[in-house]
């Protein structure tokens, strides 16, 4: 679920931004009202009966203004949000851009996805893989790899088999970060792209 900040109130909903709940108070006279209520509705009811389903009722009311008085508080110490649903998903290509990565040396490539995205793919250009491994795939500060062991890039050619990973789900704007280590002792760069699912 996406989450977004809450900001104008929609029409016929109150300060706390839910719909308005009337709430009854012992100096509303509850216990008659409702026991006129079950006596319009039922007359064979029993004094049990009666007294129980008041009961229940005042119970309720008590903890819908418990819950209102605790929603006001919320608002008024900051901001409160609300679930809401995606309106659309399908595959979604990152790109990790072009780094220049020094003889011998590595680097961390970091992106931002600006939706929700699950990395399921790595692609590696075959004509730079050889020279380099990937020594960590990262979603926000998670480790995507089972050992610390580095990973040949030829592992993540476009013509690639057999590597279709279901990495963490990155929210907006977290890091996704590729550790790569340039083998040759000239300067090469790093280019490749994530593939996967994705929410907006």
């Amino acid at each position: 679920m996406m989450r977004e900040m809450y900001g104008d109130l929609s029409e016929g909903e109150d300060s706390s931004g839910f719909s308005t709940t009337e709430i009854l108070s012992g100096d509303d006279n509850l216990g008659d009202q409702f026991i006129a209520g079950l006596d319009s509705e039922d007359g064979d009811e029993s004094g049990e009966d009666v007294l129980g389903a008041i009961i229940k009722k005042h119970q309720k009311a008590q903890k819908s203004a418990m819950s209102r008085e605790l929603l006001r508080r919320r608002i008024n110490s900051g901001t409160v949000l609300r679930s809401v649903t995606p309106r659309s998903s399908r595959e979604y290509a990152l790109g990790l851009g072009s780094t220049s990565v020094a003889g011998n040396s590595s680097a961390n490539i970091n992106v931002q996805p600006q939706v929700i995205f699950r990395p399921e793919r790595l692609v590696v250009p075959s004509n730079i893989a050889v020279d380099f491994l990937i020594t960590d795939i990262k979603v926000g500060k998670n480790s995507q790899l089972v050992s610390t062991g580095a990973l040949p890039a030829v592992m993540f050619t476009e013509n690639a088999f057999g590597v279709r990973l279901k990495m963490d789900t990155a929210q907006i704007s977290m890091f996704v970060t590729i550790s790569v280590t340039n083998q040759n002792p000239n300067a090469r760069n790093f280019q490749g792209g994530l593939v996967g699912p994705a929410v907006e």
